[in-house]
């Protein structure tokens, strides 16, 4: 009787490790992935783009949120909307002026029981359409800020309010602080007479106060509107003077510390960048003033006389750039 247990088994270890005592065939090579084809690629990339699409429709849809939340963010939009299709309507007015119009002939003109209508351009007919929507949609943005300029005294009483409790000036104080605070003021109340005149006019407009009949309630609604133009030129006025005492303050104020800034940049790399970014950000909000004002200077200016000083597409080109200077920095506001 053999000593080994049938149960049992021995296992042999080769003394070669590299032979290979498995019994199983040698192993497949790796199956290679299916090329796409051109309709699998497009459906990816159609993928890819939409998906990126609604992320950017998100993204600005939550940033004209953000700016319509704002009344300042709103009146921004709302005027560079506006001057746009003012602008529009005016470009697509003189280019309906160049175009012929066609005239009947001589004999069917003869014909008294004949009614000649020329025959209009179908395209011709869709420019007109669209210049009278534009002109049509510009009155209604613009009648609407008006409307919510009504309460636009409250804002000036806040202005006011917030300048008047700012420290009193000490004896001390350089000639620039002290005419900076009196053009402050002097701001101030040009913005009310320009709201209180502009409220009374627009309300006459609409019947909501009686100021007299006729002709004479014509006239007295038009001079409102001239003089609150004219105190809106006033206060444009008044901030470039604002604007060129802070220019030449502050570049006199850089070239006094130049030398001092470099130290505390070698000393500290962040108080630098802090400085940095807040210079940056007034020269920003500077020439944000400067742009808007200088193009809103010669409107108020036109607004001030009754028989105006612009043409219409001067308006337009003007309202465009100082509303959209202001929409800019809107905008930018919303990140």
């Amino acid at each position: 009787m053999s000593s080994s247990s049938p149960l049992t088994s021995t296992t042999t270890i080769p003394a070669d490790p590299t032979i290979n005592t498995s019994t199983s065939s040698s192993p497949l090579p790796p199956h290679p992935y299916p090329q796409a084809t051109p309709l699998r690629r497009l459906y990816i990339l159609l993928r890819q783009y939409f998906a990126t699409l609604a992320r950017s429709t998100d993204r600005t849809l939550l940033r004209l949120s953000k700016l319509l939340s704002t009344p300042g963010g709103t009146d921004a939009l709302l005027c560079t909307v506006g001057y746009l299709l003012d602008l529009l309507s005016t470009l697509l007015s003189r280019t309906l002026a160049r175009i012929p119009t066609p005239t009947p002939t001589a004999a069917l003109a003869s014909k008294s029981n004949v009614v000649v209508r020329p025959h209009i351009p179908t395209h011709t007919q869709r420019l007109a359409q669209l210049s009278t929507a534009s002109k049509a949609l510009a009155s209604t943005i613009a009648d609407f800020r008006i409307f919510v300029r009504l309460w636009g005294l409250v804002g000036i009483y806040t202005w006011a309010r917030s300048t008047y409790n700012l420290p009193a000036l000490p004896p001390s104080a350089t000639p620039t602080v002290r005419t900076l605070r009196a053009i402050t003021w002097t701001q101030v109340y040009a913005g009310i007479a320009f709201q209180v005149l502009e409220n009374g006019a627009y309300l006459a407009s609409k019947g909501a106060i009686w100021t007299a009949d006729g002709d004479r309630g014509k006239k007295r609604e038009a001079r409102w509107w001239v003089w609150s133009s004219r105190f809106w030129a006033m206060h444009v006025g008044l901030e470039f003077l604002r604007l060129g005492i802070v220019s030449r303050s502050r570049s006199r104020r850089g070239k006094g510390n130049g030398v001092a800034e470099k130290d505390e940049e070698g000393d500290g790399e962040k108080e630098g960048k802090i400085m940095g970014e807040e210079r940056r950000l007034e020269d920003w909000c500077w020439w944000r003033d400067a742009v808007s004002n200088a193009a809103y200077a010669p409107m108020t200016l036109h607004w001030s006389v009754e028989e105006g000083l612009l043409s219409e597409l001067g308006v337009g080109v003007l309202g465009v750039v100082a509303g959209g200077t202001l929409l800019v920095d809107a905008w930018a506001g919303t990140k």
